[in-house]
């Protein structure tokens, strides 16, 4: 069974290219979930979230494996806990050092939204978390920008910060890192960290919202449970930290290991789940 699974250029989570390709998060966790799913074609397909969530309303089968869930996505498509953020900590990016130099210990975005002097830009359809969402919402009535993400991928829009067309975004720290260094020697990004964060996510495996969607969940949540307790998966999850913020998180991580080992953790209904799936062996 083919799957087209959703890639994009955003490093540390898919890496594109490079002498670290293939060896993002999310690349390895792929990975891992193909070879035991032998019976699923896995094949990449070049769509940031907004381009995905597209095609999940045209009902075209198409999966994507770093998704936040959300009320208007669950229309779209079927979800399985698949990896695990941590932290969820969003930070404040620009180029501009005035524009960093102004801003309080831990801003808020709230704030920054109502600094009419600094122009602040977001990516239309992808979900920043539930609480950052909400601020967006309101604040789009007063036309904070909004574009759709090239295909390119999120990296992208932190060229534009770069080159100055935007004073502003939010995104991962270590997103930022990767671009930072990816970009030396260039003069780095500067970053601060946000007040509107939390101490972890999970990025869910999201596939369209129809029966080729079902198996596909179903069965990739069978793997996922099994390879949850897996120095394999658990290393594919912790890559791209540092060594401070494992020793942090190990306590948060070793629970969210614990429950994907337990058992289901899919939205797919329960009468549901019992259907017959492609055998593996």
């Amino acid at each position: 069974m083919p799957v087209p699974w959703a890639v994009t250029d955003w490093e540390p989570f898919y890496i594109l290219k490079g002498p670290n390709t293939q060896r993002g998060r999310m690349d390895r966790l792929k990975k891992a979930l193909e070879e035991r799913m032998v019976r699923y074609q896995f094949t990449d397909l070049y769509a940031d979230m907004p381009r995905t969530l597209e095609l999940w309303k045209q009902k075209r089968n198409v999966c994507s494996g770093a998704a936040l869930k959300t009320p208007e996505r669950e229309s779209w498509a079927y979800f399985t806990a698949f990896s695990y953020q941590v932290p969820h900590r969003y930070m404040v990016v620009t180029a501009h050092s005035d524009f960093i130099m102004g801003l309080p210990q831990e801003p808020s975005l709230k704030t920054l939204l109502n600094q009419k002097k600094w122009k602040g830009v977001f990516v239309r359809d992808r979900s920043y978390g539930e609480e950052i969402d909400q601020i967006l919402k309101q604040a789009e009535k007063r036309t904070p920008v909004f574009i759709k993400n090239t295909s390119e991928g999120y990296m992208a829009l932190l060229q534009m910060i770069a080159k100055g067309r935007y004073d502003y975004t939010i995104e991962y720290e270590s997103v930022v890192r990767a671009f930072n260094e990816k970009n030396y020697p260039a003069k780095p990004l500067l970053i601060k960290g946000m007040k509107e964060s939390s101490s972890a996510v999970v990025f869910y495996l999201a596939c369209t919202k129809n029966e080729w969607g079902r198996n596909v969940v179903l069965k990739a949540d069978q793997v996922l449970q099994s390879l949850a307790g897996t120095k394999e998966y658990q290393s594919a999850v912790e890559s791209w930290l540092d060594g401070e913020t494992l020793k942090n998180s190990r306590k948060i991580l070793d629970e969210f290991y614990q429950k994907r080992a337990k058992g289901p953790w899919t939205t797919v209904p329960e009468k549901a789940s019992s259907g017959e799936l492609p055998s593996d062996q």
